[in-house]
Protein backbone atom coordinates (compact mmCIF):
# COMPACT_ATOMS: atom_id res chain seq x y z
CA UNK A 1 0.00 0.00 0.00
CA UNK A 2 2.43 2.53 1.31
CA UNK A 3 4.79 1.98 -2.18
CA UNK A 4 1.81 2.36 -4.35
CA UNK A 5 0.67 -1.42 -5.76
CA UNK A 6 -2.79 -0.66 -5.11
CA UNK A 7 -5.43 1.47 -6.76
CA UNK A 8 -7.81 3.50 -4.23
CA UNK A 9 -10.17 0.75 -2.94
CA UNK A 10 -8.39 -2.36 -3.87
CA UNK A 11 -6.73 -2.44 -0.10
CA UNK A 12 -7.27 -0.95 3.07
CA UNK A 13 -5.53 -1.75 6.89
CA UNK A 14 -7.60 -1.88 9.99
CA UNK A 15 -7.70 -2.52 13.34
CA UNK A 16 -7.50 -5.40 15.15
CA UNK A 17 -10.59 -4.54 17.75
CA UNK A 18 -13.01 -6.70 18.77
CA UNK A 19 -16.01 -8.31 16.67
CA UNK A 20 -18.25 -9.19 19.51
CA UNK A 21 -17.97 -5.50 21.13
CA UNK A 22 -21.91 -4.35 21.35
CA UNK A 23 -20.71 -0.85 19.91
CA UNK A 24 -19.90 -0.67 16.21
CA UNK A 25 -17.09 1.65 16.84
CA UNK A 26 -15.19 -1.41 17.98
CA UNK A 27 -15.47 -3.57 15.34
CA UNK A 28 -12.03 -3.37 13.34
CA UNK A 29 -12.27 0.23 12.05
CA UNK A 30 -10.43 0.85 9.07
CA UNK A 31 -6.89 2.75 9.76
CA UNK A 32 -5.01 3.44 6.18
CA UNK A 33 -6.53 3.64 3.05
CA UNK A 34 -4.86 4.24 -0.53
CA UNK A 35 -5.17 7.70 -1.88
CA UNK A 36 -3.79 8.61 -5.46
CA UNK A 37 -4.70 12.68 -5.32
CA UNK A 38 -1.91 15.01 -5.18
CA UNK A 39 -1.76 16.92 -1.04
CA UNK A 40 -1.58 20.26 -1.49
CA UNK A 41 1.06 20.48 0.42
CA UNK A 42 3.09 17.10 0.38
CA UNK A 43 2.42 16.88 -3.49
CA UNK A 44 2.52 12.83 -4.45
CA UNK A 45 5.12 12.12 -1.65
CA UNK A 46 2.32 9.92 0.27
CA UNK A 47 -0.25 6.65 -1.43
CA UNK A 48 -1.89 6.10 1.98
CA UNK A 49 -3.92 8.17 4.32
CA UNK A 50 -4.97 7.67 7.77
CA UNK A 51 -8.67 7.92 8.41
CA UNK A 52 -10.48 10.05 11.27
CA UNK A 53 -10.86 7.04 13.63
CA UNK A 54 -6.71 6.19 13.76
CA UNK A 55 -5.60 9.79 13.17
CA UNK A 56 -8.43 11.82 15.85
CA UNK A 57 -7.07 10.60 19.12
CA UNK A 58 -3.30 10.04 18.05
CA UNK A 59 -2.85 13.71 16.96
CA UNK A 60 -4.63 14.72 19.92
CA UNK A 61 -2.33 13.32 21.91
CA UNK A 62 0.97 14.28 20.11
CA UNK A 63 -0.66 17.68 20.35
CA UNK A 64 -0.75 17.18 24.35
CA UNK A 65 -4.35 17.77 24.08
CA UNK A 66 -6.31 18.25 27.37
CA UNK A 67 -3.32 19.60 29.67
CA UNK A 68 -3.71 22.12 31.88
CA UNK A 69 -2.78 25.62 30.00
CA UNK A 70 -2.99 27.83 33.00
CA UNK A 71 -2.65 26.41 36.55
CA UNK A 72 -4.53 29.27 38.75
CA UNK A 73 -1.64 30.02 42.06
CA UNK A 74 -3.45 30.03 44.25
CA UNK A 75 -4.20 26.18 44.03
CA UNK A 76 -0.96 24.30 45.23
CA UNK A 77 -2.19 21.07 43.31
CA UNK A 78 -1.81 22.71 40.16
CA UNK A 79 -5.03 20.21 39.01
CA UNK A 80 -7.07 22.79 38.63
CA UNK A 81 -7.13 25.78 36.06
CA UNK A 82 -8.10 26.64 32.22
CA UNK A 83 -7.94 23.00 30.58
CA UNK A 84 -8.08 22.60 26.62
CA UNK A 85 -10.20 19.50 25.53
CA UNK A 86 -10.46 17.22 23.03
CA UNK A 87 -14.16 18.58 21.27
CA UNK A 88 -16.71 16.73 19.33
CA UNK A 89 -20.52 17.05 18.15
CA UNK A 90 -22.53 14.17 20.54
CA UNK A 91 -22.59 11.80 17.37
CA UNK A 92 -18.77 10.96 18.17
CA UNK A 93 -20.62 9.76 21.71
CA UNK A 94 -20.39 5.99 20.19
CA UNK A 95 -16.65 6.88 19.33
CA UNK A 96 -15.44 7.91 22.74
CA UNK A 97 -14.53 4.05 22.93
CA UNK A 98 -12.47 3.39 20.17
CA UNK A 99 -11.10 6.64 20.86
CA UNK A 100 -9.22 5.26 24.03
CA UNK A 101 -8.55 1.68 22.89
CA UNK A 102 -6.37 3.31 20.06
CA UNK A 103 -4.42 5.46 22.82
CA UNK A 104 -4.17 2.31 24.86
CA UNK A 105 -3.03 0.18 22.27
CA UNK A 106 -0.33 2.16 21.43
CA UNK A 107 0.35 3.34 24.82
CA UNK A 108 0.30 6.66 24.43
CA UNK A 109 -1.18 9.39 26.97
CA UNK A 110 -4.99 9.46 26.60
CA UNK A 111 -6.51 13.10 26.07
CA UNK A 112 -10.66 13.78 27.31
CA UNK A 113 -13.13 13.51 24.34
CA UNK A 114 -15.59 16.04 25.25
CA UNK A 115 -19.01 16.00 23.00
CA UNK A 116 -21.13 19.45 22.00
CA UNK A 117 -24.75 19.94 20.83
CA UNK A 118 -24.49 20.72 16.91
CA UNK A 119 -25.02 24.13 15.27
CA UNK A 120 -27.43 24.32 12.96
CA UNK A 121 -28.70 27.50 10.85
CA UNK A 122 -32.12 28.11 9.32
CA UNK A 123 -32.65 28.01 6.04
CA UNK A 124 -29.21 25.95 4.87
CA UNK A 125 -27.77 22.58 5.47
CA UNK A 126 -24.16 21.40 6.77
CA UNK A 127 -24.75 17.78 6.18
CA UNK A 128 -21.14 17.28 4.47
CA UNK A 129 -23.02 14.29 2.70
CA UNK A 130 -25.53 15.88 1.49
CA UNK A 131 -23.84 19.31 0.57
CA UNK A 132 -21.57 16.95 -1.86
CA UNK A 133 -24.62 16.03 -3.47
CA UNK A 134 -25.46 19.32 -4.20
CA UNK A 135 -21.90 20.09 -5.54
CA UNK A 136 -21.37 16.95 -7.48
CA UNK A 137 -25.37 17.63 -9.17
CA UNK A 138 -24.63 21.01 -10.42
CA UNK A 139 -26.98 23.05 -7.60
CA UNK A 140 -23.66 25.12 -6.69
CA UNK A 141 -20.67 26.17 -7.94
CA UNK A 142 -18.67 24.21 -5.38
CA UNK A 143 -17.84 24.25 -1.92
CA UNK A 144 -16.81 27.35 -1.61
CA UNK A 145 -19.94 28.68 -3.47
CA UNK A 146 -20.96 31.41 -0.99
CA UNK A 147 -24.28 30.77 -0.46
CA UNK A 148 -22.96 27.68 1.12
CA UNK A 149 -22.22 27.92 5.13
CA UNK A 150 -18.95 25.90 5.00
CA UNK A 151 -15.49 27.85 5.93
CA UNK A 152 -14.18 27.96 2.58
CA UNK A 153 -17.37 29.83 1.00
CA UNK A 154 -17.75 31.83 3.95
CA UNK A 155 -14.22 32.87 3.10
CA UNK A 156 -14.59 33.22 -0.37
CA UNK A 157 -17.95 35.46 0.54
CA UNK A 158 -15.68 37.78 2.33
CA UNK A 159 -16.54 37.17 5.85
CA UNK A 160 -13.58 37.38 8.33
CA UNK A 161 -12.69 34.75 10.06
CA UNK A 162 -12.99 37.24 13.61
CA UNK A 163 -16.78 37.30 12.23
CA UNK A 164 -16.76 33.55 12.77
CA UNK A 165 -15.53 33.77 15.98
CA UNK A 166 -17.17 36.40 17.26
CA UNK A 167 -20.84 34.67 16.36
CA UNK A 168 -19.89 31.33 17.65
CA UNK A 169 -18.29 32.95 21.14
CA UNK A 170 -21.58 34.24 21.28
CA UNK A 171 -23.60 31.38 20.87
CA UNK A 172 -22.20 29.09 24.17
CA UNK A 173 -21.80 25.65 24.20
CA UNK A 174 -24.11 22.52 25.32
CA UNK A 175 -25.36 19.35 24.68
CA UNK A 176 -28.12 20.16 23.18
CA UNK A 177 -28.63 21.21 19.20
CA UNK A 178 -28.97 24.87 18.40
CA UNK A 179 -30.69 25.96 15.10
CA UNK A 180 -29.58 30.39 14.55
CA UNK A 181 -31.33 32.48 12.44
CA UNK A 182 -29.43 33.20 9.63
CA UNK A 183 -30.28 36.78 10.38
CA UNK A 184 -28.25 36.96 13.87
CA UNK A 185 -25.17 35.38 11.95
CA UNK A 186 -25.59 38.41 9.47
CA UNK A 187 -26.06 40.95 11.99
CA UNK A 188 -22.70 39.66 13.52
CA UNK A 189 -20.66 40.09 10.37
CA UNK A 190 -21.99 43.56 9.55
CA UNK A 191 -21.23 44.43 13.71
CA UNK A 192 -17.93 43.30 13.00
CA UNK A 193 -17.28 44.94 9.60
CA UNK A 194 -18.84 48.28 10.57
CA UNK A 195 -15.88 49.92 12.05
CA UNK A 196 -13.17 47.75 9.85
CA UNK A 197 -13.41 48.45 6.60
CA UNK A 198 -13.88 52.09 4.22
CA UNK A 199 -16.43 53.13 2.69
CA UNK A 200 -16.37 53.88 -0.91
CA UNK A 201 -18.90 55.44 -3.08
CA UNK A 202 -20.75 52.83 -5.49
CA UNK A 203 -22.74 53.26 -7.76
CA UNK A 204 -24.39 49.86 -8.76
CA UNK A 205 -26.68 50.40 -11.67
CA UNK A 206 -24.96 53.74 -12.95
CA UNK A 207 -27.36 56.43 -14.82
CA UNK A 208 -25.22 59.22 -16.32
CA UNK A 209 -25.57 62.74 -15.45
CA UNK A 210 -24.53 65.36 -17.58
CA UNK A 211 -23.24 68.80 -15.89
CA UNK A 212 -24.41 71.61 -18.33
CA UNK A 213 -23.42 74.75 -17.05
CA UNK A 214 -20.11 73.78 -16.76
CA UNK A 215 -17.28 73.26 -19.13
CA UNK A 216 -15.97 70.40 -20.65
CA UNK A 217 -12.77 70.49 -18.47
CA UNK A 218 -14.44 71.20 -15.16
CA UNK A 219 -12.69 69.28 -12.75
CA UNK A 220 -12.73 69.43 -8.92
CA UNK A 221 -10.69 67.13 -6.30
CA UNK A 222 -13.00 66.24 -3.30
CA UNK A 223 -10.89 64.81 -0.02
CA UNK A 224 -12.69 62.32 1.29
CA UNK A 225 -12.27 59.95 4.34
CA UNK A 226 -12.83 56.67 3.96
CA UNK A 227 -14.53 56.41 7.45
CA UNK A 228 -15.98 59.20 9.71
CA UNK A 229 -15.39 57.31 12.83
CA UNK A 230 -12.05 55.26 11.98
CA UNK A 231 -9.61 58.23 11.10
CA UNK A 232 -6.45 55.26 10.98
CA UNK A 233 -8.28 54.16 7.33
CA UNK A 234 -7.25 57.89 5.81
CA UNK A 235 -8.60 59.22 2.84
CA UNK A 236 -8.91 59.66 -1.12
CA UNK A 237 -9.12 62.43 -3.51
CA UNK A 238 -11.74 61.78 -5.64
CA UNK A 239 -12.65 64.19 -8.96
CA UNK A 240 -15.83 65.76 -9.55
CA UNK A 241 -16.38 66.65 -13.42
CA UNK A 242 -18.60 67.51 -15.86
CA UNK A 243 -20.23 64.09 -16.03
CA UNK A 244 -21.00 61.82 -13.57
CA UNK A 245 -22.71 58.75 -12.92
CA UNK A 246 -25.45 58.07 -10.24
CA UNK A 247 -27.57 55.13 -9.32
CA UNK A 248 -30.81 54.56 -11.39
CA UNK A 249 -33.02 54.30 -8.15
CA UNK A 250 -31.96 57.58 -7.37
CA UNK A 251 -33.97 58.90 -9.64
CA UNK A 252 -37.98 58.84 -11.16
CA UNK A 253 -39.57 60.74 -13.33
CA UNK A 254 -42.84 61.27 -10.88
CA UNK A 255 -42.17 63.27 -7.86
CA UNK A 256 -44.24 62.86 -4.78
CA UNK A 257 -43.82 64.37 -1.24
CA UNK A 258 -42.50 61.22 0.60
CA UNK A 259 -39.47 60.80 -2.07
CA UNK A 260 -36.49 62.78 -1.61
CA UNK A 261 -34.19 62.09 -4.08
CA UNK A 262 -33.09 63.14 -8.10
CA UNK A 263 -36.53 63.97 -10.19
CA UNK A 264 -37.10 66.25 -12.99
CA UNK A 265 -36.97 70.00 -11.50
CA UNK A 266 -35.61 68.46 -7.95
CA UNK A 267 -32.67 69.53 -6.63
CA UNK A 268 -30.40 66.58 -4.40
CA UNK A 269 -27.13 66.76 -2.97
CA UNK A 270 -23.97 64.38 -4.36
CA UNK A 271 -22.21 63.10 -0.98
CA UNK A 272 -19.43 64.74 -0.42
CA UNK A 273 -19.52 66.41 -3.45
CA UNK A 274 -19.07 70.54 -3.42
CA UNK A 275 -22.67 71.14 -4.61
CA UNK A 276 -26.03 69.72 -5.17
CA UNK A 277 -27.70 69.72 -8.42
CA UNK A 278 -30.67 70.02 -10.13
CA UNK A 279 -32.19 67.77 -12.95
CA UNK A 280 -33.31 70.16 -15.99
CA UNK A 281 -34.35 67.93 -18.62
CA UNK A 282 -33.48 63.55 -19.81
CA UNK A 283 -33.15 61.42 -22.45
CA UNK A 284 -34.44 58.34 -23.11
CA UNK A 285 -34.06 55.43 -25.75
CA UNK A 286 -36.25 55.75 -28.70
CA UNK A 287 -36.46 52.37 -28.82
CA UNK A 288 -37.42 51.66 -25.07
CA UNK A 289 -38.15 54.31 -23.54
CA UNK A 290 -35.75 53.94 -20.79
CA UNK A 291 -33.71 57.16 -19.12
CA UNK A 292 -30.10 57.15 -20.81
CA UNK A 293 -29.28 60.14 -19.16
CA UNK A 294 -30.01 63.30 -17.36
CA UNK A 295 -28.72 67.34 -17.79
CA UNK A 296 -28.65 68.91 -14.82
CA UNK A 297 -27.48 72.24 -13.60
CA UNK A 298 -24.30 72.61 -10.84
CA UNK A 299 -26.21 75.05 -7.89
CA UNK A 300 -22.57 76.48 -7.39
CA UNK A 301 -24.10 80.10 -7.26
CA UNK A 302 -22.51 80.91 -10.44
CA UNK A 303 -25.72 82.42 -11.96
CA UNK A 304 -26.24 84.60 -8.88
CA UNK A 305 -28.54 82.69 -7.11
CA UNK A 306 -28.54 81.14 -3.74
CA UNK A 307 -27.89 77.45 -4.24
CA UNK A 308 -30.74 75.47 -3.08
CA UNK A 309 -30.52 73.49 0.18
CA UNK A 310 -30.95 69.96 -0.19
CA UNK A 311 -33.42 67.22 1.51
CA UNK A 312 -31.23 64.63 0.19
CA UNK A 313 -27.49 63.23 -0.59
CA UNK A 314 -27.00 60.68 -2.75
CA UNK A 315 -24.08 58.62 -4.15
CA UNK A 316 -21.99 59.84 -7.19
CA UNK A 317 -18.77 58.75 -8.96
CA UNK A 318 -17.71 61.39 -12.12
CA UNK A 319 -15.98 60.06 -14.98
CA UNK A 320 -12.44 61.12 -14.91
CA UNK A 321 -9.71 59.43 -17.41
CA UNK A 322 -7.04 60.77 -15.76
CA UNK A 323 -7.19 59.35 -12.44
CA UNK A 324 -8.75 56.03 -13.53
CA UNK A 325 -12.30 57.29 -12.33
CA UNK A 326 -14.49 55.58 -12.07
CA UNK A 327 -13.84 52.00 -11.29
CA UNK A 328 -15.61 49.43 -13.56
CA UNK A 329 -16.90 46.06 -11.78
CA UNK A 330 -17.34 43.82 -14.37
CA UNK A 331 -19.94 41.39 -12.16
CA UNK A 332 -21.18 42.04 -8.59
CA UNK A 333 -22.59 39.19 -7.46
CA UNK A 334 -25.10 39.20 -4.55
CA UNK A 335 -26.18 36.08 -2.69
CA UNK A 336 -29.26 35.55 -1.40
CA UNK A 337 -30.65 32.03 0.87
CA UNK A 338 -29.65 29.40 -1.56
CA UNK A 339 -33.15 27.58 0.16
CA UNK A 340 -36.47 29.09 0.20
CA UNK A 341 -37.69 27.56 4.02
CA UNK A 342 -35.86 27.59 7.19
CA UNK A 343 -36.15 23.86 7.50
CA UNK A 344 -34.96 22.72 4.15
CA UNK A 345 -34.52 18.73 5.64
CA UNK A 346 -38.13 18.99 5.95
CA UNK A 347 -39.13 20.00 2.04
CA UNK A 348 -41.13 17.07 0.47
CA UNK A 349 -40.10 15.53 -1.35
CA UNK A 350 -36.29 16.67 -0.63
CA UNK A 351 -34.41 19.28 0.12
CA UNK A 352 -32.94 19.59 -3.35
CA UNK A 353 -36.80 20.98 -4.44
CA UNK A 354 -36.74 23.90 -1.81
CA UNK A 355 -33.29 25.16 -3.42
CA UNK A 356 -34.55 28.79 -4.38
CA UNK A 357 -33.69 29.28 -8.50
CA UNK A 358 -33.04 32.85 -7.85
CA UNK A 359 -30.12 33.08 -4.98
CA UNK A 360 -27.65 33.79 -7.27
CA UNK A 361 -28.06 37.67 -8.62
CA UNK A 362 -25.33 38.98 -10.60
CA UNK A 363 -25.71 42.50 -11.61
CA UNK A 364 -22.57 43.95 -14.34
CA UNK A 365 -21.44 47.65 -14.75
CA UNK A 366 -20.96 48.61 -11.14
CA UNK A 367 -18.97 51.57 -10.44
CA UNK A 368 -16.64 52.24 -7.75
CA UNK A 369 -14.64 55.35 -6.74
CA UNK A 370 -11.25 55.36 -7.97
CA UNK A 371 -10.24 55.17 -4.26
CA UNK A 372 -10.83 51.18 -4.07
CA UNK A 373 -7.25 51.13 -6.16
CA UNK A 374 -5.35 52.55 -2.71
CA UNK A 375 -7.90 50.49 -0.68
CA UNK A 376 -7.11 47.35 -2.64
CA UNK A 377 -3.29 47.53 -2.56
CA UNK A 378 -3.14 48.47 1.18
CA UNK A 379 -5.65 45.98 2.50
CA UNK A 380 -3.67 42.83 0.72
CA UNK A 381 -0.32 43.66 1.79
CA UNK A 382 -1.39 44.10 5.19
CA UNK A 383 -2.97 40.50 5.13
CA UNK A 384 0.57 39.14 3.37
CA UNK A 385 2.50 41.21 6.08
CA UNK A 386 -0.32 39.16 9.03
CA UNK A 387 -0.15 35.98 7.68
CA UNK A 388 3.93 35.95 7.32
CA UNK A 389 4.38 37.11 10.92
CA UNK A 390 1.46 34.24 12.22
CA UNK A 391 3.81 31.31 9.56
CA UNK A 392 6.92 33.01 11.47
CA UNK A 393 5.52 32.23 15.26
CA UNK A 394 4.15 29.15 13.84
CA UNK A 395 7.62 28.00 12.42
CA UNK A 396 9.34 29.05 15.79
CA UNK A 397 7.02 27.26 17.62
CA UNK A 398 7.16 24.13 16.03
CA UNK A 399 10.79 24.64 16.71
CA UNK A 400 11.10 24.82 19.91
CA UNK A 401 9.28 21.46 20.49
CA UNK A 402 12.24 19.67 19.16
CA UNK A 403 10.33 17.56 17.21
CA UNK A 404 12.21 15.73 14.57
CA UNK A 405 12.12 17.33 10.75
CA UNK A 406 10.99 15.97 7.51
CA UNK A 407 13.16 17.19 4.93
CA UNK A 408 10.68 16.19 2.53
CA UNK A 409 7.54 17.96 3.96
CA UNK A 410 7.68 21.77 3.04
CA UNK A 411 7.34 24.74 5.21
CA UNK A 412 3.96 25.92 5.88
CA UNK A 413 3.41 29.14 3.71
CA UNK A 414 2.04 32.70 4.60
CA UNK A 415 0.35 32.38 0.93
CA UNK A 416 -2.01 29.98 1.90
CA UNK A 417 -3.52 32.77 4.53
CA UNK A 418 -3.89 35.08 2.17
CA UNK A 419 -6.65 35.75 -0.75
CA UNK A 420 -8.32 38.40 -2.72
CA UNK A 421 -11.05 38.10 -0.26
CA UNK A 422 -9.09 40.33 2.21
CA UNK A 423 -9.99 43.37 0.00
CA UNK A 424 -12.89 44.35 1.53
CA UNK A 425 -14.96 47.59 1.81
CA UNK A 426 -18.25 48.99 2.92
CA UNK A 427 -20.25 50.38 -0.91
CA UNK A 428 -21.85 53.39 1.02
CA UNK A 429 -25.89 52.89 2.12
CA UNK A 430 -25.42 49.83 -0.22
CA UNK A 431 -23.46 46.92 1.38
CA UNK A 432 -20.53 45.28 2.05
CA UNK A 433 -18.31 43.76 -0.59
CA UNK A 434 -15.42 41.56 -0.83
CA UNK A 435 -13.15 41.02 -4.25
CA UNK A 436 -13.94 37.08 -5.04
CA UNK A 437 -10.95 35.25 -4.39
CA UNK A 438 -10.77 32.60 -7.43
CA UNK A 439 -12.34 34.64 -10.42
CA UNK A 440 -11.16 38.15 -9.56
CA UNK A 441 -7.73 39.42 -11.36
CA UNK A 442 -6.50 42.81 -9.97
CA UNK A 443 -2.57 42.68 -11.20
CA UNK A 444 -1.58 45.85 -8.80
CA UNK A 445 -2.22 43.47 -6.07
CA UNK A 446 0.80 41.45 -6.22
CA UNK A 447 2.79 44.35 -8.14
CA UNK A 448 5.23 46.16 -6.03
CA UNK A 449 5.36 50.17 -6.18
CA UNK A 450 2.62 52.82 -6.06
CA UNK A 451 -1.14 52.37 -6.78
CA UNK A 452 -1.77 52.22 -10.76
CA UNK A 453 -4.06 54.99 -11.87
CA UNK A 454 -6.62 52.60 -13.56
CA UNK A 455 -7.04 48.55 -14.14
CA UNK A 456 -4.35 46.62 -15.98
CA UNK A 457 -5.17 44.72 -19.52
CA UNK A 458 -6.08 41.64 -18.10
CA UNK A 459 -8.19 42.54 -14.53
CA UNK A 460 -11.58 41.03 -13.99
CA UNK A 461 -13.21 42.83 -11.29
CA UNK A 462 -15.28 40.67 -9.46
CA UNK A 463 -17.39 41.71 -6.37
CA UNK A 464 -19.24 39.34 -3.60
CA UNK A 465 -21.78 40.64 -1.47
CA UNK A 466 -20.39 39.98 2.02
CA UNK A 467 -23.85 40.97 3.70
CA UNK A 468 -26.44 43.92 3.57
CA UNK A 469 -26.54 46.97 5.76
CA UNK A 470 -29.51 45.75 6.91
CA UNK A 471 -31.88 42.47 7.52
CA UNK A 472 -33.77 43.10 4.57
CA UNK A 473 -37.74 41.42 5.44
CA UNK A 474 -38.13 40.88 1.51
CA UNK A 475 -35.27 39.32 0.94
CA UNK A 476 -32.80 37.25 3.20
CA UNK A 477 -29.17 38.65 2.93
Amino acid sequence: MKLGRYMPGEAILRMKQDLNDPNPQMWDLIAYRVLLAPHHRTGDKWKIYPTYDFTHCLVDSFENISYVIQALPCLSDGLNGVYSHSLCTVEFVASRQSYDWLCDAVEVYKPRQSEYGRLALEGTITSKRKLLALVKEGYVLGWDDPRLYTLIALRRRGVPAGAIISFVGGLGVSTAGTNIQLARFDQTVRSYLENAVPRLLMVVKPLKVTLENVPEDYVVFVEKVLHPKVPSLGSAKLPFTRTVYIDRDDFRLEDSPDYFRLAPGKTVGLFQAPHPITCTSYKTDPATGDITELICRLEDGRDGSAPKKPKAYIQWVAEHAESGSPVRVDETRIFHRLFKSDNPLAAVPTYKADIDPNSLETVRGALIEVGFWMLAKRAYGEAVRESAERTARALAENATEARPADPDTPAVTSVQLVGKECVRFQGLRVAYFALDNKDARVACLDEAGDVPAARRQGDYLVLNRIVSLKEDSGKAA
